[in-house]
């Protein structure tokens, strides 16, 4: 059974909050996180027309037999749904015009996660007491490391780390990274976009995870200690935990 728990802050330097999630713990448990860019409100239309759109479709197409490669035809439909939604608003309207959003969608279905990514929000595993990242960020700091023209410490600090090279809605199409996870008792999942990622270590982030067994009160942790830290960006975190039924 999961439990879990999300919340959103715009930051401290923001004027408007361009995150948008979708948390919903019935059978199957869905959580969807976008982290919109582009101008004045166009930021926050892409991520909130891309979430509503991929949690419709998702709940409109999903059936009872839920193998993996049937989910994972399911949330790259789902995916491609909420980037034609957002790339026809940013045609149609020339106040978005270029408007597009992260996005990362976690469905859990008898203890496997599924997972479908798009950009540099992430989501995160804490299994015994290892924290391990399930999802690769789709940025231009990212590919320098891989071809090893910078390190991971450089990377960090790195000016071109906010550079994605892959978005919902800023082309015709896309490409979404596609993970199944078995999921075993008392693993931890924390869903996030960038501005809670970049102003906390992977320590930190641990720590947080088990600083209580409330995880509104994690969530809080989480996002607190990101403002603490700079707030440089908004804020959002999903944390969600697969427990017993006794325990939940």
């Amino acid at each position: 059974m999961i439990t879990f728990a999300a919340k959103t802050d715009i930051g401290k330097e923001r004027k408007m909050n361009q995150d948008f999630y979708v948390a919903n713990g019935d059978t199957p448990s869905l959580f969807i996180l976008c982290d919109g860019m582009g101008g004045h409100l166009s930021g926050d239309i892409a991520s909130r027309t891309a979430a509503q759109s991929a949690e419709t479709f998702i709940r409109m197409q999903k059936t009872l037999d839920l193998s993996e490669e049937k989910t994972k035809r399911l949330l790259k439909n789902a995916v491609n749904y909420a980037n034609k939604m957002v790339y026809s608003r940013a045609q149609n309207t020339e106040a978005f015009s270029g408007m597009g959003t992260t996005m990362d969608i976690c469905l859990v279905d008898f203890d496997i996660l599924y997972v479908a990514h798009v950009g540099d929000s992430r989501v995160y595993l804490l299994r015994g007491g290892e924290l391990s990242l399930i999802t690769k960020d789709h940025s231009l700091v990212e590919e320098m490391v891989d071809s090893g023209m910078i390190s991971k410490e450089e990377a960090e600090n790195h000016p071109n780390r906010n550079v994605i090279t892959r978005a919902v809605g800023t082309n015709f199409s896309v490409e979404n990274d596609f993970t199944a996870v078995p999921l075993f008792e008392d693993d931890i999942l924390l869903m996030c976009s960038d501005g809670l990622s970049n102003m906390l270590s992977e320590t930190e982030i641990k720590n947080l995870l088990i600083s209580d067994q409330n995880l509104d009160k994690v969530v809080s942790n989480l996002v607190n200690r990101a403002n603490e830290n700079g707030g440089r960006d908004n804020i959002t975190a999903i944390v969600f935990k697969n427990v017993h039924k006794e325990e939940a």
